[in-house]
């Protein structure tokens, strides 16, 4: 997410569309850590399943999975993988992300009401 972020360009605060640039920005870097996060932990949830199915040990698991596919066991179920890992982390952190930009808007749309209040009383 991180990484995205310095690829990504910034969202102009003066545009009219900075909301939505935000949450547009928000939804590239949510898909990309979901997407990275199902590919990079797919060979441990292979080589789990395996080992429950067929109650072996780690290293006996890894060594059946390598002689019976080659190291394209490592990629085995990425499909099914992505719908059930990379959707739910991405909708995590895109959430997360667009209710914290919700919070720092009403924040600071009631810092500039209570201020013109403020300076309403000192007229």
């Amino acid at each position: 997410k991180d990484y995205m972020e310095t690829l990504l360009p910034p969202a102009d605060p003066t545009s009219p569309s900075y909301n939505t640039d935000v949450l547009f920005r928000s939804a590239c870097k949510s898909m990309a850590a979901g997407i990275a996060g199902a590919a990079l932990t797919n060979p441990m949830d292979v080589i789990r399943n395996e080992m429950f199915k067929e109650n072996k040990s780690l290293i006996a698991t890894v060594k059946s999975l390598r002689e019976e596919l080659g190291w394209k066991f490592m990629g085995r179920g990425i499909g099914k993988n992505m719908v059930a890992v990379a959707v739910p982390i991405a909708c995590t952190i895109f959430f997360t992300d667009a209710l914290i930009q919700l919070k720092t808007s009403r924040r600071s749309s009631s810092v500039v009401e209570q201020q013109n209040v403020k300076d309403g009383a000192l007229q």
